[in-house]
């Protein structure tokens, strides 16, 4: 694949970097404006295997450090994040500071890094980017840690005072493309399906953005303040005609990174893998000076490497397996946890209104020769404490042989239970049933299904179709009312312990009218 080589140049105006790019100057703070949401480093997403390790090993009693440099150094947007936790603070100089994960986790612990990966959907978050964007996560984790492989092992070679540099700097080198994907998934989605049908990725993104994505990463990393030196490689990491005039200079962060992403292709691209070996050797030689057996040793160590990865993964996806299982075992215990909490609230409240509604009782109670007043108070008391929104008293009158709705509570004004009348002669039904039986009913749904005996046309057209429960009121053994309560909502009938403190209501009624 030949690389579509770009005219940039940098420099220094007014304490701010500008790209120059063809024949127009673009200042870098405007280059974040073409994402269609503001760039937060925080929610740059993570390869959500890694991400859920980093978690497991954090909340381990004795953290082990140096698994969780390691784990962080596995993905690109979590580097950049621990990163900017120190980049961003007054103190850090980009001009003259180099930085590494160890030294971030020196100067703030590992608490803040904690913070950082709080109330994350990771798996989620990667179904909806790839769905969105087209965008695939883990090819992109793939190209970047092989590069940052690559980097490491030349930087060694050649001799360079910071290898971890130049690995962090070919890790985060294509974050420019993360952060399309993350913020602007629309215009990423257009890319890629350009991208798909053979056409440059470089062009696809001149259609789509009129910038490139190195540019945009570049902008990052002056957003987060990396030192100068980052920002440089990441800017030029696709372009050799700038690399090309100072090549013979020392070998710089930007040529080790710029070689380190045409290596990387060797293992990511295994169809055209002998193409981009001799283009990489092509590269290391022209901008490295390596010789064909420098070269080779570094892609035979990269390659060994990879290997390592491979094992480590398997490693990885045990501990995973691991810290879901614990996962899915505490989710067990706050769910065991929290109904038996609910249900003791449930109770509590149960037992806080039965004591309200004995307080108002018990002066009536020991007094019980005004029978219906005594059953006026209990009905007054349910519809005021036990959260009853229909509550409704009906009293037997024998001039007219039928159970009449004398009291009632929470009924609309229109509703036509107000002025309910069923005749001993005529009328079947609960509410009927309830006082000739002389025992309590619940019911969930009023139909058929309840027989003639408990069913009728006539009660259904005021009771409706909402649960309810209906309790007989005794005076020596003989049914005298009838109450009936309703919360008035389809589906929510009443409980089992609200229908056992109904019936306890009643009983204390009995006996002080009997």
């Amino acid at each position: 694949m030949p690389i579509i080589s770009i005219n940039l140049h940098v420099r220094f105006r007014s304490n701010s970097l500008q790209i120059g790019l063809l024949n127009r100057s673009i200042p870098i703070s405007n280059l974040l404006n073409i994402l269609d949401k503001p760039f937060e480093v925080h929610k740059l997403p993570a390869t959500p295997e890694i991400f859920l390790e980093l978690q497991s090993l954090l909340d381990e009693n004795m953290p082990p450090i140096k698994k969780i440099i390691h784990t962080i150094l596995s993905d690109p947007a979590l580097t950049l994040r621990v990163l900017s936790l120190v980049t961003l603070t007054g103190h850090f100089d980009p001009a003259n500071s180099t930085i590494t994960i160890a030294k971030v986790i020196n100067f703030i612990g590992l608490n803040p890094i904690r913070e950082l990966l709080a109330n994350q959907n990771i798996f989620h978050d990667e179904l909806a980017l790839k769905n969105e964007t087209l965008f695939d996560i883990h090819e992109y984790w793939k190209h970047s840690l092989f590069a940052a492989y690559a980097a490491e092992r030349m930087a060694t070679e050649l001799r360079y005072p910071n290898p971890e540099e130049a690995y962090i700097t070919a890790l985060i080198h294509d974050i420019g493309k993360l952060a399309i994907a993350r913020f602007s998934p629309e215009k990423s989605y257009r890319i890629n399906k350009i991208h798909r049908s053979y056409t440059d990725y470089f062009k696809a993104e001149e259609k789509i953005l009129r910038a490139k994505h190195p540019e945009i990463g570049a902008e990052i990393a002056e957003e987060l303040r990396l030192p100068v030196a980052m920002f440089s490689a990441i800017l030029r990491h696709h372009d050799d005609h700038t690399l090309l005039r100072y090549k013979n200079r020392e070998k710089s962060l930007e040529l080790i990174v710029y070689v380190s992403n045409s290596i990387s292709k060797i293992f990511c691209d295994r169809t055209h893998a002998n193409h981009y070996f001799y283009e990489g050797q092509e590269n290391a030689s022209m901008f490295l000076d390596f010789s064909h057996t420098q070269y080779r040793r570094v892609v035979r160590q990269v390659g060994d490497k990879i290997y390592n990865l491979i094992d480590d993964l398997h490693t990885r996806s045990e501990g995973l397996r691991h810290y879901c299982i614990t996962l899915e075992s505490s989710c067990k215990n706050v769910n065991v946890q929290s109904n038996k909490l609910k249900e003791t609230q449930s109770l509590l409240h149960l037992r806080d209104m039965e004591l309200k509604v004995l307080e108002e009782l018990i002066p009536k109670l020991t007094h019980g020769k005004d029978v219906e007043g005594l059953i006026l108070a209990l009905a007054q008391s349910v519809s005021t404490y036990v959260n009853m929104k229909y509550t409704a008293v009906f009293l037997f009158e024998k001039r007219t042989n039928s159970l009449i709705n004398k009291v009632h509570f929470g009924l609309p004004p229109d509703d036509p239970m107000r002025w309910a009348n069923f005749d001993f002669n005529g009328s079947r039904g609960t509410i009927i049933s309830t006082f000739k039986e002389g025992k309590p009913f619940n019911v969930v749904a009023y139909n058929e299904s309840l027989g003639d005996e408990y069913y009728s046309h006539e009660e259904a057209r005021y009771v409706k179709n909402f649960p309810f429960a209906t309790f007989p009121i005794l005076k020596f053994k003989t049914a005298i009312a009838v109450l009936y309560v309703s919360h008035a909502a389809i589906g929510q009938g009443i409980s089992s312990d609200e229908f056992g403190i109904f019936n306890k209501f009643c009983r204390y009624i009995n006996k002080a009218i009997s």
